[in-house]
């Protein structure tokens, strides 16, 4: 015999966790594509840049590629 105390037998669904949503989050998608190219300069310091501005470049060029890279809602008009 065990010490320790016995857990309550559960049915499935009856345990703590709450509902989840499977792979959706919050963030919003783009309404349309757009180049982001042009906005884009690289990972590499450019000439006579300050390290405080690259990190700060390099941040928002990382966060406009992973939005770009989300891609775009397709409305389903049939439905």
């Amino acid at each position: 015999m065990s010490t320790h105390p016995i857990k309550p037998i559960t049915e499935p669904g009856e345990g703590k966790r709450t509902e989840r949503q499977k792979h959706l989050s919050h963030e919003r998608y783009l309404e349309e594509r757009y180049q982001i190219s042009l906005a884009l300069k690289g990972p590499k310091r450019l000439k006579g840049e300050e390290f405080e501005d690259y990190k700060l470049r390099m941040k928002a060029e990382n966060g406009l590629l992973k939005e770009y890279l989300r891609g775009v809602w397709i409305k389903n008009e049939d439905g």
